[in-house]
């Protein structure tokens, strides 16, 4: 499945920088859906308990993990 956070990481699109962080959010955002969409079994094998993954499944996208 083609989603919009993948058409814009591709490697033939050259953003501006000031898109940068649009394509962050974009990208943090699904990874936090597709973590609220894990099972248990799913997140025990990535060694995070159910409570954590809820917690980070809703923060607001512009909420950036450390680092990022």
């Amino acid at each position: 499945m083609t989603t919009f956070t993948s058409i814009l990481s591709g490697p033939a699109l050259r953003l501006p920088r000031v898109s940068f962080p649009l394509v962050r959010w974009l990208r943090v955002s699904s990874e936090r859906r597709s973590l609220a969409g894990l099972d248990a079994r799913q997140l025990r094998d990535i060694g995070i308990d159910a409570a954590t993954a809820a917690a980070e499944a809703s923060r607001p996208f512009w909420d950036l993990p450390e680092g990022r």
